[in-house]
């Protein structure tokens, strides 16, 4: 697949993964995962969110801001690949959205979504059932926010007057928000209509199940009278172990695989990159069949050198 144009972000483990690595990230291991990326062939450095989960789950906030200088100085991308916006009020994460597109240089994607996990909710009263509202009224407060000064927002769950978020962040009008869906209608006609950019699942898509979304999605753009052939996306969460022994890898990462997922590990869904270089290679030409641009993978193990054998035995080869 020479010249084939895909990008790749990296993951930071912001999740404690059973089996995986047993102790939290040092800052100096987070600051050599951006460098080892950037010289491997990544663009972007992505999170994930939780706040109660069954797994120990470190904040995405606090951890991208850990990297944004480093990830300046090596002109990487950002992202929250997403953060659970109705978790949080608007008016709080607009500042701190706006703060780290300061720290990195305005190089930052604001990823959101509803939230997956009842425990986030429960643990701060936040009602589950109605977190699709919160998140619809959320996004128009925070891209307010973001984007204007004296800000007033009557919504259905938010409401505030004359609300400025300074120091700015660096983008004008405001860093892109893209949205987070599974690839439901409904959930694609809410990336059309609010989001600027589209995170996907790796681990709830197999490459099919996504290209059928895309197209989705293309039909809500046109519907929403917006350009559809440069809308972005990225396919995020992609757990991935590569050894030079197939076998040996689908050994290693099956099990950490199964117990954070809580699904059967097969290594020829699509949903995982495991295996040795000219497996994941098959597996990435799924992806980039069915329409994949951008594909954030996660190492379940030896984050600094799974990441400098990605860019040798993926990256490299396209």
């Amino acid at each position: 697949m020479p010249g084939t144009k895909i990008s790749f972000g990296i993951h930071l483990p912001t999740r404690l993964l059973k089996g995986g690595e047993p102790e939290p990230p040092t800052p100096d291991l987070l600051n050599r995962m951006v460098d080892t990326a950037k010289d491997a062939g990544f663009s972007s450095i992505w999170v994930t969110d939780h706040i109660v989960f069954f797994d120990p789950w470190l904040d995405c906030m606090l951890l991208l801001a850990s990297v944004a200088g480093r990830a300046k100085e090596r002109d990487m991308t950002i992202a929250t690949g997403v953060m659970g916006l109705p978790l949080r009020h608007p008016v709080a994460m607009a500042q701190s959205f706006a703060t780290l597109d300061i720290l990195c240089g305005g190089n930052l994607i604001v990823g959101v979504g509803e939230g997956s996990t009842k425990s986030d909710f429960d643990s701060l009263g936040i009602p589950f059932d109605q977190r699709r509202k919160i998140l619809n009224d959320g996004i128009v407060a925070l891209r307010a926010l973001l984007n204007e000064k004296d800000v007033t927002h009557k919504g259905e769950f938010y409401s505030f007057e004359n609300v400025t978020i300074a120091p700015a962040s660096i983008q004008k009008p405001g860093p892109p928000i893209w949205i987070s869906s599974w690839g439901s209608p409904a959930g694609m006609r809410r990336v059309a209509q609010l989001g600027d950019g589209w995170v996907a699942s790796a681990l709830h898509s197999t490459p099919e199940e996504f290209g059928e979304a895309k197209g989705l999605l293309t039909r809500a753009l046109l519907k929403a009278n917006k350009e559809h052939d440069t809308f972005p996306h990225a396919v995020d969460t992609m757990f991935m172990y590569i050894d030079g022994d197939g076998d040996r890898a689908r050994a290693i990462a099956g099990p950490i695989i199964e117990k954070s997922s809580g699904s059967p590990f097969d290594p020829e869904s699509g949903h995982y990159l495991v295996g040795n270089g000219e497996d994941c290679l098959r597996l990435i030409a799924r992806w980039i069949d069915a329409g994949a641009e951008q594909v954030c993978v996660w190492p379940v193990l030896d984050p600094v050198g799974q990441v400098r054998k990605f860019g040798e035995e993926v990256i490299s080869r396209l």
